[in-house]
């Protein structure tokens, strides 16, 4: 802390407020004559030391400022910088992973605890209408929030009559060009309803994915949205569960649809990467707020 305060900034920008204690700790603290929050931790601080909250045009609702008890300051689109993987995937066995080749495949890649209990039934449903199918999860290193989610999609799906290893898989988490050829593989990619994924869905868009999302009141449940739009696929932006569960369906059984969508994001996501916009705003805001 008398590090930060020694270098007498500024402006203290803090990335992550939330993601670990210390952040909470020092940003609660005024060590610099402006401090900012920004979104890997896509919530309001609450804080009266936080001054502005940087966000993304494209990530938020109208009436966003509402949401928020510092300053909304939204960038360009997007909102950051994003360089492409540009990694090339691995070609896997899905069978050596556990993985039925001949089941339609539906990647479900967040992290355990994004996952609400009142949205677990939306899988069983999904399953119900669709016959043959399988959902691909992911074991995190931490295993116990995982198996929590697994005995809770076993209840629910029971709840369905449907057999639950028969239509979801958990496997540990893969390395980069590992996950980028399951993705190139994954007929269909699932964001997480309440709490989407970012990084997660431009890997998927990288790969030409097509992703299902259900966009949300908040930031946090806009991620995946905010990329859509920006590449002009609203249509895969669910309203509802229902509409989450039918667009899912649909991109399962319309296999010319689904192909259509790959080509639709592999011609549009270009304008995803290197987006010096928000830089040069960014740039713009540091300097008014400095002086």
């Amino acid at each position: 802390m008398q590090g930060i305060i020694d270098r007498q900034l500024d402006v203290l920008i803090y990335p992550e407020i939330g993601m670990d204690p210390m952040s909470v700790q020092l940003a609660s603290l005024r060590l610099a004559p402006v401090q900012v929050a920004t979104w890997g931790h896509p919530e309001t601080t609450g804080l009266p030391t936080i001054d502005y909250y940087l966000s993304a045009e494209e990530l938020e609702p109208p009436r966003a400022q509402e949401n928020y008890t510092e300053q909304l300051i939204t960038l360009p689109n997007l909102g950051c910088f994003y360089r492409p993987w540009g990694g090339e995937a691995i070609r896997l066995d899905l069978g050596k992973l556990g993985i039925d080749p001949r089941s339609p495949l539906l990647l479900c890649p967040g992290m355990p605890f994004k996952y609400a209990r009142q949205h677990d039934w939306v899988f069983a449903e999904i399953a119900r209408r669709l016959g043959r199918c399988q959902f691909v999860f992911f074991i995190p290193e931490v295993t116990n929030l995982a198996e929590a989610l697994r005995r809770r999609l076993e209840a629910v799906f029971a709840q369905y009559g449907l057999n639950f290893d028969e239509y979801v898989i958990f496997i540990p988490w893969l390395n980069g060009p590992a996950f980028d050829g399951l993705l190139e593989r994954a007929d269909v990619f699932l964001d997480t309803i309440g709490f989407s994924g970012f990084n997660t869905a431009m890997q998927a868009v990288e790969q030409g994915s097509p992703i299902v999302t259900r966009e949300g009141r908040f930031l946090r449940g806009r991620l995946a949205s905010g990329i859509l739009k920006r590449i002009g696929l609203q249509e895969l932006i669910a309203g509802s569960e229902e509409d989450y569960i039918s667009l899912a369906v649909k991109l399962i059984r319309d296999g010319e649809y689904r192909d259509r969508v790959r080509k639709r994001i592999e011609t549009e996501r270009h304008v995803l990467f290197e987006d010096m916009a928000p830089i040069r705003a960014l740039e713009n805001f540091l300097a008014k707020v400095a002086n």
